[in-house]
């Protein structure tokens, strides 16, 4: 099986294209995947054999740019930006097929449950503006149609497409993972009535929330009135009620004491290291007594295991317009924790292997919670 799960092909699901196509674009992106981490590590292993270091950290400083000049390497690292540039366009091309249809769906859920505040006012940090994550088209911010639905399915279904069903057949896997696999293990007493979503984007993280726990009051907040306005639909289609507004994770509108549980996933690797401290901050000041902060992170991205994954993550930096991802070590993430107002007893780092890829009997670690209980 070529996706690791069948897509959940809910109404604001481009419906109209062959299936065949998106599976035999991902089966050639999951090929030349394959042959690049292969080059690396066929070159980071002919220059280890004859480094005169064992330390992982200067052989790498003295690899990095052998392996740059390398003019294999070289035109790989071109192809990476050609085939995610492709599955974007062919993702765009499975939306305009299907562009009545899905424009009706959209529409016709205008009203509904949970709701949405956007703010056009709302000034935009620069650091935000100053690429297109993971290339995508309109980029996060900006989008492609005042609506919303350009740039909300691009992203549904193109995550989908990009992790060829590693997040789960409705790109919900992170959610989940922190439910199951950090709350529950964790803190198994635990139950929020107040949750909020930081860098919800179109809430693939975010439902689980709602669907968990039926009582509590969902939040999601991003800075993308387009990925915002698809999410409330989204979410009416699935039926879940969640608040989304566009705000600032660094500094939202919310009082002091507002929520009992503040989450985010994979949202730290998008922002710059001072944006991330005060991500940390502002979750402290955000909680009421006895809530709890868990910040989901790539373990490949914050803390990559081998050489071959350190030189994959600093080349994604530009092949794949990923700007911010080395620019916090590691050990940067309790000092963040310590300064925003946790203690050393009260902040704790946890590993997850993942919701989904534990139900596929993977066992390896694949991601980092950063908890904190106020």
């Amino acid at each position: 099986m070529v996706f690791l799960c069948p897509q959940h092909q809910h109404a604001l699901i481009p419906q109209a294209h062959d299936p065949g196509s998106n599976v035999e674009l991902f089966r050639d992106i999951k090929a030349f995947r394959g042959e690049m981490f292969q080059l690396f590590q066929n070159r980071i292993e002919a220059f280890t054999a004859t480094s005169t270091t064992d330390e992982p950290l200067e052989q790498y400083s003295q690899m990095r740019p052998v392996l740059d000049a390398d003019p294999d390497i070289q035109a790989t690292h071109k192809q990476r930006g050609v085939w995610q540039d492709r599955l974007w366009a062919k993702t765009l091309d499975d939306i305009e097929a299907d562009r009545s249809r899905l424009a009706a769906v959209y529409h016709s859920h205008r009203q509904g449950k949970g709701s949405l505040e956007l703010n056009p006012d709302l000034k935009i940090p620069s650091h935000q503006l100053k690429a297109k994550i993971h290339r995508m088209p309109g980029g996060y911010v900006d989008g492609l149609s005042e609506d919303g639905l350009d740039s909300g399915a691009l992203y549904d279904h193109g995550v989908f497409l990009y992790g060829g069903g590693w997040f789960g057949p409705l790109n919900d896997e992170l959610g989940y993972t922190i439910i199951h696999q950090v709350l529950a293990q964790h803190y198994p007493e635990f139950q929020p009535s107040r949750i909020l979503d930081m860098g919800c984007s179109v809430g693939h993280s975010t439902l689980p929330y709602a669907a968990v726990y039926p009582q509590a009051q969902v939040w999601g907040i991003d800075l993308s009135a387009s990925l915002l306005s698809y999410g409330l639909r989204r979410a009416r289609t699935l039926d879940q009620t969640v608040y989304f507004a566009q705000q600032n994770v660094e500094n939202t509108d919310f009082p002091d004491v507002s929520f009992d549980l503040v989450v985010s996933h994979i949202l730290l690797h998008e922002i710059p290291a001072i944006a991330r401290k005060r991500v940390f901050a502002e979750s402290y000041r955000l909680l009421k007594p006895g809530g709890i902060m868990v910040h989901l992170e790539s373990k490949l991205f914050l803390d990559p295991p081998s050489l071959v994954s350190r030189y994959f993550r600093d080349t994604e930096v530009w092949t794949n317009s990923e700007p911010y991802l080395g620019s916090s070590r590691f050990t940067d993430f309790p000092d963040y924790a310590l300064a925003a107002g946790f203690t050393p007893e009260t902040f704790n780092i946890h590993y997850a292997t993942g919701h989904y890829a534990a139900q596929r009997g993977n066992g390896a670690a694949g991601w980092i919670a950063f908890c904190g209980v106020k």
